[in-house]
């Protein structure tokens, strides 16, 4: 964790508590470049071990790993996560190709990128970061990238595969701890249809963006037709299996999925009329992941209960009722049951 990262932190407990840090373990290292500033020091100091102390309520937290622990009272980790495992070393084109996907409603911005545009220089806070493959891209694009996940498996993984290019707490994301208007960016991929009060949720989120910032979403619309009833069937068989058995069913799935969905959509996607057919095969948009890397969307799926499919006119109305500008809300382009979002904050 870097030390200046404790000036955008907020106590979870109390809501609005600023932290004194206390330093057990840190070292110096140098500034990577999308970090340096004109006239500021060419070192940063990263705290390894620690405690926050919320100077109003008097609440403690530790740190540890590197990442605050920063939970409300009395809420616990967050689900185990089939990434436990995952790791990747340097740029992932396919996460890079998912980033895009998902941030689609961004075109213009994300064409910029590479001559320092939309994240380039920003501060970025990734909630509901998993194992860090979207953070990891968006901080080579030169953003300054906080991810923020509930489960500590979760944000243990994305801390070995991100190193230190971003910061990560693990934290509640309906209750995040940050300080509001502490970003130009927030962004929340696969979240809100798995939390309680996706609405609050929202609005927590929209807190925490500066005015003129942008936020943005991707939820699973609603499911019609054969895909809502296997949705529900295969929640329904797999509520209650241990983690073990839960993993093996996964790699079964991850099997059929890659004989009759992935493999037919890599053939034949190409092809004139059975490309547009091939783009409804269920979960064809992993089909260039790693095997492993399936297995475990697929695990992480079934694990965390989805308990809200969204139309595109309720995200409108959200967005309205925050008086976002530029709101954009469309189907993403290769899968026509869920949808992307953002706007611009007045």
């Amino acid at each position: 964790m870097r030390r200046s990262l404790v000036d955008s932190l907020a106590c979870p407990a109390c809501a609005d508590g600023r932290f004194d840090l206390v330093i057990h373990t840190a070292h110096e290292r140098e500034r990577w470049r999308a970090e340096v500033t004109a006239g500021e020091p060419t070192t940063v100091t990263e705290v390894e071990k620690g405690a926050l102390h919320c100077t109003q309520c008097g609440a403690s937290f530790l740190i540890t790993s590197g990442i605050p622990r920063l939970l409300p009272p009395g809420v616990p980790d967050g689900p185990s996560t089939g990434h436990r495992l995952t790791t990747f070393d340097g740029p992932v084109p396919e996460h890079e190709e998912n980033f895009r996907d998902l941030l689609g409603n961004v075109a213009p911005g994300v064409q910029a990128i590479e001559v320092g545009g939309a994240f380039l220089g920003r501060r970025v806070l990734d909630a509901g970061c998993g194992f860090g493959r979207h953070a990891a891209v968006a901080s080579r694009w030169g953003a300054h990238v906080v991810g923020l996940d509930s489960s500590a498996e979760a944000i243990e993984s994305a801390a070995k595969n991100v190193g230190d290019t971003v910061d990560l707490v693990q934290g509640d994301v309906r209750r995040p701890p940050f300080r509001r208007e502490s970003f130009d960016h927030v962004y929340s991929f696969g979240v809100l249809h798995h939390v309680t009060e996706p609405a609050a949720t929202f609005t927590a989120l929209h807190a925490l963006v500066k005015p003129g910032g942008r936020l943005s979403v991707w939820v699973y619309g609603p499911r019609q037709g054969f895909t809502r009833v296997a949705t529900g069937a295969l929640h329904g068989a797999t509520t209650n299996m241990s983690p073990e058995s839960l993993y093996r069913f996964s790699v079964g799935l991850s099997s059929v999925l890659r004989v009759f969905s992935h493999t037919p959509h890599r053939l034949l996607s190409p092809v004139p009329f059975l490309g547009a057919v091939v783009n409804h095969l269920p979960v064809h948009d992993h089909s260039r992941w790693p095997f492993d890397v399936v297995v475990a969307d697929v695990y992480d799926r079934l694990r965390v209960p989805v308990t809200h499919y969204f139309p595109g006119e309720e995200l409108e109305r959200w967005y309205g009722d925050a008086g976002y500008l530029d709101i954009q809300v469309n189907r993403r382009v290769r899968n026509t049951e869920s949808f992307r979002a953002t706007g611009i904050k007045r």
